[in-house]
């Protein structure tokens, strides 16, 4: 039966980027509630920045679903740019947001690891238009490797895959046929290409875009090749420095999830065993802390 004190025990939870947010409310014995906001990135943007997108665009969905004035709300914010020095000023925004509320901020990498592993040790990975991964031992990161951005790093994610397709083309490295799909269906030269991803901003999210091609050509021969040795680079400058033996190998993230097939594949090249692949995190996230107050408060 569901007491007062059960629902003054409220779980708000947040998958935080720099473009989106998803947050989820959990009371106990409710329905999950589902939101969206735009992104909330402290490292890109001010204190009042951020209070105004909470108060404008997240207060009034939750509003309806928390009539108990005296209501207890943990707030768990995992996000893009949640580095130690910002952290604090993340805090601020979400603790005065709602009264009688505590809040913890963390890096998305942490929130992944949560949600991937839940309380067991495991290695976590991010293959999304960055890619990221850490070794995790049921409750905080105790390795990590820098990913070090697209520039440097970033290997397996969807900029990495667009950037490798992309190269080939101009190189004249793919067969004719591919060759010409591709160029049918963007319709850019040598010269559009040069210009927006030396030119123009964001080109890790132009050379990323370029997934809906690769997964409408993945049993090509060249696309395959391409996928597989994208991942071999993400294994072995990354997964490889955990030396995980037995643990296994977790994935969050679009193309984790779009190429499930091709990266088990080359994860069974270094006998990696591949567990957990999500597409979505704040599900599980959610479930991370609903067992962790259960435990807390049984």
């Amino acid at each position: 039966m569901e007491t007062k004190h059960d629902i003054r025990k409220a779980l708000l939870v947040a998958d935080g980027g720099s473009t989106k947010t998803d947050w989820c409310l959990a009371v106990p014995h409710r329905e999950p509630q589902l939101f969206r906001t735009r992104g909330l990135n402290p490292a890109l943007l001010e204190l009042p920045a951020i209070r105004e997108i909470l108060q404008t665009e997240l207060l009034p969905r939750l509003t309806p679903h928390l009539q108990d004035p005296e209501a207890e709300i943990h707030i768990y914010y995992y996000g893009a740019g949640c580095l130690p020095s910002v952290c604090t000023k993340m805090e601020q925004a979400l603790t005065g947001l709602l009264p009688r509320s505590t809040a913890e901020v963390h890096s998305d990498m942490l929130g992944a690891a949560r949600a991937l592993c839940g309380h067991e040790a495991g290695i976590a990975c991010i293959l999304g238009t960055g890619s990221n991964s850490c070794r995790y031992d049921g409750r905080d990161i105790v390795q990590h490797v820098s990913p070090l951005g697209y520039i440097l790093g970033d290997e397996g994610s969807g900029t990495a895959l667009g950037k490798r397709l992309i190269g080939d083309w101009l190189k004249e490295l793919l067969d004719e046929e591919l060759s010409g799909k591709l160029a049918e269906s963007y319709g850019w030269d040598e010269a559009d290409i040069i210009r927006k991803v030396y030119r123009e901003p964001e080109a890790n999210r132009f050379l990323a875009s370029f997934t809906p091609f690769l997964k409408a050509h993945r049993t090509h021969p060249a696309v395959h090749r391409i996928l597989t040795d994208c991942f071999k680079a993400f294994f072995e400058r990354n997964i490889m420095a955990y030396r995980p033996g037995p643990l296994a190998v977790h994935f969050v993230g679009s193309i984790a999830a779009i190429f499930r097939e091709e990266l088990e594949e080359t994860a069974g090249i270094y006998g990696i065993r591949i567990g957990n692949i999500l597409r979505e995190p704040i599900g599980r996230m959610v479930a991370y802390h609903q067992q962790k107050l259960k435990n807390e408060t049984d």
